[in-house]
């Protein structure tokens, strides 16, 4: 029987979301990437074949870099738009992503709008990539990046479309929610079933969670929608998700402090992440959200800012106090104002942050 390597993070992890009583530290994870050098990855004549060997490769290189609570986990994710190509969506090529063409011309084509497979569009390939993914490798498989059902309806219908439906067509916003949440449920149990017992239900930060996490979506139209619109359109879906796979991790490019009400009424949330930069204040943002797991980064390109990665990454560990559930996850680069472009991660400044404070990681 082989040993699993990252069991003692995984142990810690595992009581970061889910026991009574929260570790007596914050988790971290230092998001430095380091693509491998050419011909250092075995190569493989089946392209999924391939990208799952690379994939495992460069994961776990990044876990030997830092000594943080990062465990390998294999990609299967085909995109932010794969969601809406299962339903038809054409997706433009921008730059190596892919942006969903609207598929609805009126929200009156809801009326006979069916639930796709999931054998569909950029979804049936992210399920084979994750089938080949549980053959090749026994590192743990993240769920795909499945947006939420607010967010796919926009990519179906035009973010002004469905937001002014919201007052004209009330009714037809709310079946086309319905709709999409019934996908996404097929789509989570499909890849729960193709992943096995490697299934990792957090897709981003890359911070390792148990399956009974549940599910994750990416809201990030939480932030343009008033506190009771957002209650009446996306709440029920990420209630319905929620209750159907046990919990939710929810993911919003920022979190503003009049949105905090409406997290608390998903049940089981097990986790956020946002964009401090905009954010409301950790601080705030913890006290209205005790128990749940928050996995802050910050990056965002406007004129709050931080001066470094490692300011920011002191500065969020000082906010720390027992009882939270706190894990700053610090990305390569930050903003830089003066010149306006990234700045480069300052690693070692990071982990002299880190051992100042005292704290001792697991592997």
């Amino acid at each position: 029987m082989t040993t699993d390597p990252f069991a003692s993070t995984k142990a810690f992890l595992r009581d970061f979301y889910l026991a009574d009583r929260a570790p007596e530290r914050p988790a971290l994870i230092l998001h430095e990437y380091r693509p491998a050098a050419e011909g250092e990855v075995p190569t493989d004549p089946d392209p999924i074949r391939a990208q799952v060997v690379a994939e495992e490769y460069q994961a776990l290189r990044l876990r030997v870099r830092n000594g943080d609570d990062y465990v390998p986990q294999l990609n299967t994710s085909n995109g932010t738009s794969a969601m809406a190509s299962a339903f038809g969506a054409g997706l433009q090529d921008v730059g190596g992503g892919h942006w969903a063409e609207t598929l609805l011309k009126d929200l009156a084509e809801v009326d006979c709008l069916e639930k796709p497979p999931v054998t569909a569009g950029r979804i049936g390939e992210a399920l084979e990539h994750t089938r080949v993914a549980h053959a090749l490798s026994d590192l743990p498989i993240r769920s795909l990046d499945t947006q939420s059902p607010l967010t796919v309806a926009t990519q179906l219908v035009g973010v002004t479309e469905l937001f002014m439906a919201m007052y004209d067509q009330p009714h037809r916003v709310h079946t086309l929610l319905e709709i999409i949440t019934d996908f996404f449920i097929d789509v989570g149990e499909a890849q729960r079933e193709a992943a096995g017992d490697q299934y990792v239900p957090v897709y981003w930060p890359h911070l390792w969670a148990p399956r009974e996490v549940g599910f994750e979506v990416a809201d990030d139209y939480l932030l343009t929608l008033s506190p009771p619109l957002y209650e009446e359109f996306s709440l029920p879906c990420l209630v319905r998700l929620a209750g159907h796979f046990g919990g939710l991790f929810v993911h919003s490019c920022s979190l503003y402090r009049e949105h905090l009400p409406c997290l608390r009424k998903i049940p089981n949330l097990r986790g956020v992440n946002c964009d401090l930069s905009m954010a409301a204040p950790l601080r705030e943002i913890m006290d209205a959200l005790p128990g749940v797991v928050f996995t802050p980064h910050i990056y965002m390109n406007k004129e709050i800012t931080r001066p470094s990665q490692a300011a920011w990454l002191a500065e969020e560990l000082a906010a720390w106090r027992p009882g939270d559930r706190l894990a700053p996850v610090v990305l390569a680069v930050i903003y830089d104002a003066e010149t306006k472009g990234d700045q480069p991660t300052n690693w070692e400044a990071c982990r002299r942050v880190w051992g100042e404070v005292g704290w001792e990681l697991g592997e």
